[in-house]
């Protein structure tokens, strides 16, 4: 008698691979109110490598509620706030505006985070102390430009949930110099993308008020198109509050999704960010008096040529 085995292949495949997610439609949230930031997760492609770092704590921090001067087209001036309380707060409490101590926010467990769409999957537990999440072994080219990168966190404080962002595209911007004078508006270039969909956004931000007591900032949101505007009454705005120090300027490509986390906000950013010199009119910036030009001392303070 011949007896004949027949393997049966039907059924479920469980290794098959998960449908990638649309860039075109995948939902990204945008950013949090400042007054409900509790902080987030961002992972940067830098020039010189990739990498994935950042927490979320229970609260906010008052001084990171800035104060808006001016909003004009994309841009708007804000100025870090300097609560007071006399006597002063003890550790583990900060100073509120209205003068009293409050527990300074602390930072959450938010149980295993991991992130996807990368070249290589990142999983990260908390690190302790201080509950903070990140991971430096990714290698440069950490991802494809234009792929969605989602972060989950299917349990902790705050999960279940689940964010979204894109892989930003490279770009260059070595040897570019933002000329700060209140009479012109700033026009502000960068390499388009060249990716098919594009939802990524370009954050621009220029200090140059780095020693006072309540330096203010511009920042910008401009659409990802190769070139945006800084009026010139955001750079009169922007001088008129103080000069001090080096000035400093970054551009970055980005996308922002956020999260509840708890009765407040989380964000998870996906960024490439860059560092740009910033040139003020009728200042310059010193560390010794060989630094300025003549009839000029350095008031080493402030960091200023007077």
């Amino acid at each position: 008698m011949l007896l004949v085995f027949l393997a049966c292949t039907g059924g479920k495949d469980d290794s098959a691979a998960p449908v990638p997610l649309d860039p075109a439609t995948v939902p990204i949230a945008g950013s949090c109110p400042m007054e409900t930031d509790q902080g987030g997760i961002t992972f940067a492609a830098e020039a010189d490598g990739s990498s994935i770092d950042g927490a979320v704590a229970d609260g906010v921090v008052p001084t990171a509620v800035l104060e808006e001067l001016i909003t004009d087209g994309d841009c708007r001036v804000l100025r870090r706030g300097n609560p007071y309380c006399d006597p002063g707060c003890d550790p583990g409490t900060t100073c509120d505006f209205d003068g009293t101590c409050v527990a300074y926010p602390a930072n959450q467990d938010l149980g295993t985070v991991s992130v996807t769409g990368l070249v290589q999957p990142v999983s990260m537990d908390a690190v302790f102390p201080g509950n903070t999440y990140y991971d430096t072994t990714l290698p440069t080219t950490a991802c494809t430009p234009g792929d969605v990168l989602t972060l989950s966190m299917p349990g902790g404080t705050y999960g279940p949930a689940e964010m979204h962002g894109i892989c930003p595209e490279p770009y260059d911007m070595t040897d570019v110099t933002w000329v700060v004078d209140p009479s012109a508006d700033l026009t502000i270039t960068w390499p388009a993308p060249t990716t098919s969909v594009v939802r990524t956004e370009v954050a621009v931000s220029i200090s140059i008020d780095q020693h006072g007591v309540t330096p203010s900032v511009v920042q910008c949101s401009f659409e990802d198109d190769g070139e945006g505007t800084v009026s010139a009454a955001i750079l009169t705005e922007l001088v008129s509050v103080g000069v001090t120090g080096f000035p400093a300027g970054t551009i970055a490509r980005r996308t922002v999704d956020s999260a509840a986390a708890g009765s407040g906000c989380m964000e998870w950013t996906t960024t490439a960010p860059r560092t740009v010199a910033v040139d003020v009119v009728g200042y310059t910036p010193c560390v010794s008096e060989v630094d300025c030009p003549d009839g000029q001392s350095c008031n080493l303070e402030m960091q200023i040529c007077e």
